[in-house]
């Protein structure tokens, strides 16, 4: 049996999770912390956490870091989490871009810490249903997350019907296909939304980004608040760089831009427009 996460190897793995990620967990998540080292070190048949942060330290195991980066950074997320900042980019944002980009009919969003997928194929419904001439327009969303194994979910698009729960019916039957898998009814997504959408593995303190821009929207909701101000102030720098004057950020309801960068001006439910260089 592994024995309790103790303060001290507590703070190493934090340290060197942070060093690899630039998220900094709280002293309060300790004892998760613990858990999920223990599923990592009974798979591996050890029973020594100093033992497994030396693997880790040592840099000679790159696949297993991985694996420990993909469990610690396991996120709860649903389909169109936060409503009002999705009505508020059908009914505004999106009918802005679409008049600017009316000659290019190009639109290209991002949504940086994706997850499972749930993010950017809601966004993909949301275009689907507001926009009626969207067929004609050349439509790709970035879909990005540091986490591997949520990449491979979200990219499978197959849900469970708890998971289907915040996607209104009629959105239901028109962008999801239900099958069976393993015994289990699942609903799938359909072409009709996959084929605007790219996953890709990126960590947003590796930068510059493998990324040309320019983006009409970046979504990137609910992860600057594991990052400290100076990796803010590094990650806006790349989102300054691919969102051009009047592009967007969206970010999660309990984060803000007061103290990282003025450049943005806040149009509503945490909706900013860039307004300067």
């Amino acid at each position: 049996m592994i024995p309790v996460l103790s303060e001290t190897e507590f703070e190493l793995f934090r340290t060197l999770l942070q060093n690899k990620t630039g998220i900094l967990l709280k002293a309060a998540r300790r004892q998760t912390l613990g858990r999920r080292l223990a599923k990592r070190m009974e798979a591996l048949g050890m029973s020594s956490y100093t033992a497994y942060y030396r693997m880790l330290k040592a840099g000679k195991n790159d696949e297993e870091l991985r694996a420990l980066i993909n469990h610690v950074t396991i996120d709860q997320t649903s389909f169109f989490r936060a409503g009002p900042q999705f009505d508020l980019l059908a009914g505004r944002v999106i009918p802005e871009i679409m008049q600017k980009n009316y000659g290019l009919k190009q639109m290209r969003i991002w949504s940086a810490g994706c997850s499972r997928g749930h993010e950017p194929y809601s966004v993909a419904m949301m275009l689907q249903q507001a926009v009626r001439e969207l067929v004609s327009w050349d439509v790709k969303i970035l879909a990005t997350d540091i986490d591997s194994d949520s990449l491979k979910y979200a990219f499978r698009g197959r849900y469970t019907a708890n998971e289907m729960s915040h996607v209104p019916e009629d959105y239901a039957k028109r962008f999801f296909k239900p099958q069976r898998h393993g015994g289990k009814k699942l609903y799938a997504v359909k072409d009709r939304l996959r084929k605007h959408i790219l996953f890709r593995r990126l960590n947003l303190l590796e930068s510059p980004y493998p990324i040309k821009g320019p983006m009409d929207v970046i979504l990137c909701r609910n992860v600057m608040i594991y990052f400290s101000r100076t990796q803010k102030q590094q990650i806006m720098g790349e989102f300054l760089r691919l969102l051009p004057i009047g592009g967007y950020l969206c970010l999660g309801a309990s984060e803000s831009l007061i103290g990282i960068d003025d450049r943005f001006s806040l149009i509503g439910h945490a909706v900013y427009q860039k307004q300067k260089n």
